[in-house]
């Protein structure tokens, strides 16, 4: 949340990641079991379970539902030096 400039602290209880967005609407970040693969994590909301299976699936599910927009990227450039 922080990294987003999205206000709030999450709370880890009975093994989920909890938060709430803030409009105020919950937020359940949980891993899934085995008999989930080869979804690693949910993220919950209400009339909502989306399945995640990359840490990069689950950050942009996350960053989509506290409405952080798409950030700004920094990309890295490979170009020859000077002579």
């Amino acid at each position: 949340m922080a990294v987003w400039a999205v206000p709030g602290r999450p709370t880890v209880a009975e093994g989920a990641v909890r938060l709430l967005t803030p409009d105020g609407t919950p937020i359940v970040l949980r891993a899934a079991g085995t008999e989930d693969l080869p979804t690693r994590w949910w993220l919950e909301r209400p009339g909502q379970r989306r399945p995640c299976t990359s840490v990069s699936g689950l950050l942009r599910a996350l960053r989509n539902a506290l409405g952080a927009g798409e950030g700004v990227f920094s990309r890295a450039k490979v170009a020859p030096g000077p002579a």
